[in-house]
């Protein structure tokens, strides 16, 4: 969509409709983050369709020109299922939306943008998709002149882990201003605001609940006057929000001071207190607990606090028994103000902790998805790259790199091929020697890789070795032609085990290659096509190498798993 108004007359567009006037990003905040992140990995514009309206937003001359009114409900089921989808497929054009979400919710728009599948197509083939698809057939060919093929399974299967990570990136930014509301309302609120700022200095992710929680219970014990404090949490699948039925067994994670109230007092307790409980601070004093079928006896006064993320129920903290001068004085605001507080704390701190763990199950799962993209390309070299990863591993533990190198090039390792999502598959599976124009389309893979992955944090480190694998030492090699040291240590560590699984691999149009024949190129190559310091490790670490190259599909090892704390 062009980013004025069409007029009426154009063909792709129908006169009845046209697309709104252009949203500025600044009134979309929002959004903005997923769209950009989808023209990033694609390298081609996206615009926006509100279905709400009916109006287009974010366009660009780049655009291809069809009729996107009347594919409305296509869009709007797009929006509403929350997933992508492509709603179009016309030889060799597809059209692909994305749902937008507003946090952790769809809302009622859709990133929209169409795509060639193969450049090998005839110009009436072309026209004829155009015209189906609502298009002008002359603007088709001029728009695809300057697009690149893609297959796809890679499309939709990029544009889901795409929006996968910005619904969890929405909901993790939520959850930290959320903590950092409630850290700023309580450092400027109470007297006793040492004790919160060193328990909110530890609100990092590197501090388990456990360990936030016991130290949250001696800092409170030490500023509230209470003869014992309890945290008790819920079993996971009890955290709903809803409060009829009865409080179920729970844990004692933290305690301070005498053991008045045991696992097994608590649900009584907690169904004595009702269903407000699970939801708002409730404080009791003498002339509450004084009833005899009160159902903790050594318990004069209590400050009940739910541990709360969102909309879920996690446990309580519980302050038992006023220590003051006389044993019956009562709990006040002040007190039940820092107890909800620590609660609070702990329960913004529990949600980031179990959505951080989420978000590595998701990131785990997104490289191994990536991964296997890559082998469902092209099936021949199946396991091709988790051979690369293994070896990789053990050639850098050999040079001595460090843990993190290590578990970066493990990474790499896995995801080093990924820009062959974008290679033809007539090219990427052709038996037998490629044309010059054929090679010079596979030699774009390194870049392609780079350009999916560089919009995703976690890999950044990863990115430098992706795109400079296939450099050599003389300076031979691509995309940048670097030579010797001015390519990344790690890419040229990646780059020597790539080639020995490349060589030692069986290919449609060739065995692999016998360990004697290998190790001639290799040595041959030595300070000419790869790092001789590289080579060097390889002859040293021999049998590893080969117990590698042999397994076939290898046994997922630790590295990736310890890479991110899995």
């Amino acid at each position: 969509m062009p980013r004025s108004i069409a007029p009426p007359a154009d063909p792709a567009l129908p006169a009845s409709k046209p697309p709104g006037t252009p949203t500025p990003w600044a009134e979309s905040p929002d959004v903005e983050p997923l769209v950009r992140r989808l023209e990033k990995a694609f390298g081609q514009s996206f615009f926006v369709l509100d279905t709400a309206n009916d109006t287009v937003h974010h366009t660009s001359p780049g655009d291809l020109l069809f009729d996107v009114h009347a594919r409305l409900p296509l869009f709007d089921q797009v929006a509403r299922s929350g997933v992508p989808e492509l709603v179009e497929d016309f030889a060799p054009l597809i059209t692909l939306a994305v749902p937008l979400y507003l946090n952790d919710t769809p809302s009622e728009r859709v990133a929209v943008s169409t795509f060639l599948t193969t450049t090998d197509y005839d110009d009436q083939q072309l026209a004829a998709a155009a015209q189906a698809l609502g298009a002008a057939p002359t603007q088709a060919a001029e728009w695809a002149l300057a697009r690149e093929a893609w297959n796809p399974r890679g499309v939709i299967e990029l544009a889901k882990a795409l929006t996968v990570a910005a619904v969890q990136n929405a909901v993790a930014a939520e959850q930290r201003e959320r903590m950092a509301e409630v850290s700023s309302h309580l450092l400027s609120t109470f007297d006793e605001l040492n004790m919160l700022h060193r328990l909110t200095e530890r609100l990092s992710i590197a501090s388990s609940e456990a360990e936030l929680g016991s130290q949250a219970i001696q800092w409170l014990a030490d500023v509230v006057p209470v003869e014992g404090i309890v945290i008790a949490n819920l079993p996971r699948e009890s955290h709903r929000a809803d409060a009829d039925e009865q409080t179920p067994p729970l844990t004692i994670a933290q305690s301070f001071g005498p053991a008045r109230l045991s696992a097994e007092d608590l649900p009584p307790l907690l169904d004595r207190l009702g269903p407000q409980a699970r939801h708002t601070c409730v404080v009791l004093n003498a002339t509450d607990t004084a009833s005899g079928d009160w159902p903790a006896p050594g318990v004069r006064q209590l400050i009940c606090v739910p541990v709360r993320n969102g909309d879920h129920t996690l446990g309580w903290v519980l302050a038992f028994n006023h220590t003051g001068a006389d044993s019956d004085r009562a709990f006040g605001t002040v007190e039940a103000s820092l107890v909800s507080s620590v609660a609070a704390i702990l329960g913004v701190h529990a949600g980031n902790c179990r959505l951080f763990e989420e978000q590595k199950e998701f990131f785990s799962a997104m490289v191994r998805a990536l991964s296997s993209a890559i082998d469902a390309k092209d099936p021949y070299t199946s396991g091709h790259s988790e051979r690369v990863a293994e070896l990789s591993v053990c050639l850098a533990e050999e040079l001595g790199c460090g843990k993190a190198e290590v578990q970066t090039l493990y990474l790499a390792g896995l995801l080093h091929d990924i820009g062959k999502i974008g290679i033809e598959d007539q090219v990427l599976r052709k038996v037998g020697r490629l044309t010059e124009a054929e090679y010079e389309h596979i030699k774009t893979h390194p870049e392609l890789g780079h350009r999916i992955l560089r919009g995703i944090k976690q890999l950044d480190e990863v990115l430098p070795i992706v795109l400079h694998h296939h450099e050599a030492w003389d300076g031979t090699g691509y995309p940048a032609g670097l030579t010797g040291e001015e390519c990344p240590r790690l890419a040229r560590i990646l780059a020597v085990a790539d080639s020995i699984d490349a060589m030692g691999s069986d290919r449609p149009y060739r065995a692999g290659m016998p360990d004697e024949k290998l190790d001639e190129i290799l040595h041959s190559g030595a300070g000419r096509q790869w790092d001789a310091e590289v080579i060097d490790a390889v002859f040293r670490v021999r049998n590893q190498v080969r117990a590698i190259c042999r397994s076939g599909h290898p046994p997922a090892t630790p590295a990736f798993a310890q890479a991110w704390h899995i």
